[in-house]
């Protein structure tokens, strides 16, 4: 499908069957997550191009030039992932990125960027200013800085200094015990076609952009892979998007996206596209209209997950065996009981125990991606080796 504006219908009705060609080709072989594909590109006008990869439960989008000298990678998914884009990246004869930006130190945002910036060339790193306790996140400062890469914090109301486009950051650090108030929002302009990347921003976030900026834009990555904490209603209509991008995974945990937030959006008469359905997604900004092959999705969205009931501290009368998880055999659901320990992390302790065995002790917990010290000392005295 193409969007485009009124007086350019015509000519895209001429171009049609060429791109019928490419659509066929871009659908047969474009498998993002298990391995590297070529990267499709409008070829007709000069164009920002933009790629929403899919790599399941997280975020990465890539914006490059079309002549693919120029390129910002924003997040990069979760660990697992790095190595396939930084593959992808390398076929498309990207070899350089301009920017990398870290919208905040999520596993599922900044875990494939350690690949990246270990095995690309980087010249500088945009970062919230949220740190965090994680060995994910560790690492990717520990490669910052072995790598000599130029490190900056994003400075709300700032301008990026990139030749790809017009880029404002409509939101920075803050102290917030939220962690994902603190996400990066970026407001990209090319050629008068405009671009609304936004993290995980939360309502709070959403409702203190639209007070300080202009938040509209023809193209959405909506918030939090389409979370409920994200995307209120009167900030759709702010942005008042002609297409908006859900980048969530096929085997959903979290009731993503939430089944309000995606009649919202097509109540504000976006078109909607999902990595779910489509793998990457492919956007093209050509200040005479906005292009995709890809196919438009029609899923209707989740009912939000029922909240699992946190652990009663054990009695001692009533045996304190009775009241711990058992790290080496609670399913995901069981472990979600733990304190701080959500579906994604829930799942990763999982994968970790079946390929390298069970955990002999708690401290064993540290080397699962998403676990660092503070959330050990919390769950310790509810777990059992």
């Amino acid at each position: 499908m193409q969007h485009s504006t009124k007086r350019e219908g015509l000519y895209l009705q001429h171009i049609w069957r060429r791109f019928f060609i490419i659509f066929l080709i871009y659908f047969s072989v474009f498998a993002f997550i298990n391995e590297a594909e070529a990267l499709p590109s409008y070829d007709q006008v000069k164009s920002l191009d933009v790629y929403f990869f899919d790599v399941g439960h997280g975020d990465s989008t890539l914006l490059v030039s079309d002549d693919k000298k120029t390129a910002m990678l924003i997040d990069g998914g979760r660990p697992d992932k790095g190595e396939v884009i930084v593959k992808t990246l390398k076929q498309a004869g990207i070899e350089k990125l301009e920017w990398v930006v870290a919208t905040h130190p999520d596993l599922d945002h900044i875990g494939g960027l350690i690949d990246v910036l270990d095995e690309l060339e980087v010249e500088n790193v945009l970062d919230s200013g949220r740190t965090h306790t994680t060995n994910t996140y560790k690492e990717y400062i520990k490669t910052i800085k072995e790598q000599n890469i130029n490190f900056f914090v994003a400075e709300e109301g700032e301008n990026l200094q990139t030749s790809l486009a017009d880029v404002k950051i409509l939101n920075g650090y803050s102290d917030s015990k939220v962690q994902n108030e603190s996400s990066i929002v970026l407001h990209v302009t090319y050629k008068g076609d405009s671009l609304l990347l936004t993290g995980d921003a939360t309502v709070e976030t959403e409702k203190d952009m639209m007070s300080d900026y202009s938040v509209e834009a023809d193209v959405l990555k909506v918030a939090h892979h389409g979370s409920a904490t994200s995307s209120n209603d009167s900030f759709i209509q702010a942005v008042h998007p002609q297409i908006a991008i859900l980048p969530f995974d096929k085997k959903n945990e979290f009731g993503h996206p939430n089944a309000e937030v995606v009649k919202r959006l097509r109540r504000s008469g976006a078109s909607l596209y999902s990595t779910h359905q489509s793998g990457p997604v492919y956007i093209a900004l050509t200040g005479v209209g906005l292009h995709t092959f890809n196919s438009v999705w029609k899923g209707n969205g989740e009912l939000y997950p029922k909240a699992i009931p946190k652990i009663k501290p054990s009695s001692p009368n009533k045996g304190e065996l009775e009241s711990l998880i058992f790290i080496n055999g609670a399913t995901v659901k069981e472990l979600q009981q733990l304190p701080d320990i959500g579906p994604m992390v829930a799942s990763f302790i999982v994968e970790y125990r079946t390929k390298h065995g069970s955990f002999k002790k708690a401290e064993d917990l540290l080397k699962v991606n998403g676990i660092g010290r503070a959330t050990l000392e919390k769950i310790r005295p509810h777990i059992i080796a």
